[in-house]
């Protein structure tokens, strides 16, 4: 399998694209999460785009789905004569139905279990914890987490979450983690930092520890603030996790 990491970060990151990777398997190019920039990323790296699918997002906040109907249109006028097929959490149907009108689309709305089965891979997704407040609503909020298995290899992409059951679950004993991690460990001296990464975004030590637990053999950090650096990044980390480490980049490309 081959990871091309398109956007590494949040919307407040004017030095990065936001939320979207490819993982190609054989023939195959799965797309998780079309954030802005995703299809300039596309272009860039020469995918073709009349290939691309299907397609799995994590979530419906704009950082990840920004991209989503330009990419769809595009790999239609580029010659896609295939349906395409998009998997989400619930919400994702009525989102998208004038894009099925338009350009030949396959929404499945699907919740824990196995998402989708190609030639020689499966997708398996799991909710993970993006959110945890009482008045907002379940749709905004409802985020997946996918494990892809292919060539005896295991690929998870945690979603946007802190430390969970459903990200462990999904990347025990994975080949690779992909995790979200959006601040330093020194933003928590800010008051709203804290409350966010008990429930909605996690810091760099917090995504050693999903690492660890989980017993991954590699982690990227992905969904980077501008706040964070390699050097602090690493050692907020390795207070949990002693495997390999990267701090992901646009267009980072992952054997």
């Amino acid at each position: 399998m081959k990871v091309t990491l398109l956007g590494t970060g949040p919307p407040i990151n004017p030095n990065r694209f936001q939320s979207s990777a490819l993982i190609e398997i054989g023939s195959d190019l799965l797309l998780f999460d079309a954030g802005g920039g995703a299809l300039h990323q596309l272009l860039v790296s020469g995918v073709d785009l009349s290939r691309l699918g299907p397609i799995f997002i994590t979530h419906h906040h704009y950082d990840h789905i920004n991209d989503l109907y330009p990419v769809i249109l595009s790999t239609a006028t580029l010659g896609r004569v295939d349906t395409l097929h998009i998997y989400g959490p619930g919400g994702t149907q009525g989102g998208h139905q004038r894009r099925e009108a338009i350009s030949d689309v396959a929404v499945h709305e699907i919740g824990s279990g196995v998402a989708a089965v190609g030639g020689g891979w499966r997708v398996m997704a799991d909710y993970v914890r993006h959110g945890d407040f009482p008045d907002a609503p379940d749709f905004d909020w409802r985020c997946l987490g996918y494990r892809i298995e292919a060539q005896g290899e295991v690929i998870t992409i945690s979603g946007d979450t802190v430390p969970c059951p459903g990200v462990i679950g999904l990347a025990r004993d994975a080949d690779l983690l992909v995790q979200c991690c959006m601040w330093p460990e020194s933003a928590l001296t800010n008051p709203t930092v804290q409350i966010l990464t008990e429930s909605v975004l996690p810091t760099t030590t917090q995504a050693g520890q999903i690492a660890a637990e989980a017993g991954v053999k590699r982690l990227v950090l992905t969904h980077l603030s501008a706040s964070i650096n390699e050097a602090g990044a690493l050692a907020n980390v390795r207070q949990h996790y002693q495997g390999k480490v990267l701090l992901g980049s646009d267009l980072l490309v992952i054997e």
